[in-house]
This record gives C-alpha cells, structure tokens and sequence, in this order.
C-alpha cells in the first residue's frame, strides 16, 4: 500500500486533468488502493494473485511489471522508461509525465480490461 509518497512525487497536481472521475482514479493508483488489488479487505476473499503470473495483485504489477501487458506498456507508457535500463518506474507512470497527450495510463487500463475494476 502507498505505492507512491510526496518524497517520490512532490507535486501532486491535478490542473489538467477535469474530469473527476480520472482525478479519483489517479489518485487511487498513486496510492495504491483500488478496488481490484483491495477488494479482499472489505469481502474477506483471498488476496487477489495475477492469472498470468501467480503473483500478488498490486497497482506496481499492472503497471510496471505484469509481461502480459508488456505490449500495452510499450504502446502507451514508453515516456516511463529509464534510459539506459528500459525498465519502467511506477513514480514515472503515475506522475505528472502521465499527464501528457501521448501518455495514458486510463487507455493502457481499458484496453487491458481492467479500468472497470479499479
């Protein structure tokens, strides 16, 4: 939980972005509470695990590190990027960059089928 602080992400600005719903789905993600990786604390089910990679469900995984969305990734987060390793940085993903024209984390999310259950 708390994916990303104020020391990570100083400026936690929401100026361009108008619609509500997105501010709220931001600012979910920046945190790291949504309804998709939660749910088991208000249903009492078992922590959700990726089908794809058995792993915990975590805003960090979907984002960052699932393989299976490497491709949405590619097409949607590549700003995120490091420049000499490629790997991608959830601070990079979820700051102010994400606010950018070319740069969408609500696209990556819906075309992954997941932007309903965040």
């Amino acid at each position: 939980m708390g994916e990303i602080t104020t020391s990570t992400l100083p400026q936690w600005t929401y100026t361009h972005v108008r619609d509500r719903r997105a501010q709220t789905l931001l600012a979910r993600l920046r945190i790291g509470h949504t309804y998709l990786t939660q749910r088991y604390l208000l249903t009492r089910d078992p922590q959700p695990y990726c089908d794809d990679c058995l792993v915990l469900l975590t805003v960090r995984h979907l984002l960052v590190e699932c393989p299976s969305l490497i491709e949405l990734r590619h097409r949607y987060l590549y700003r995120c990027r490091g420049r000499d390793s490629g790997v991608c940085y959830l601070s990079k993903v979820l700051g102010p960059a994400c606010l950018a024209p070319d740069h969408d984390v609500y696209r990556h999310l819906g075309e992954a089928g997941l932007l309903p259950k965040v």
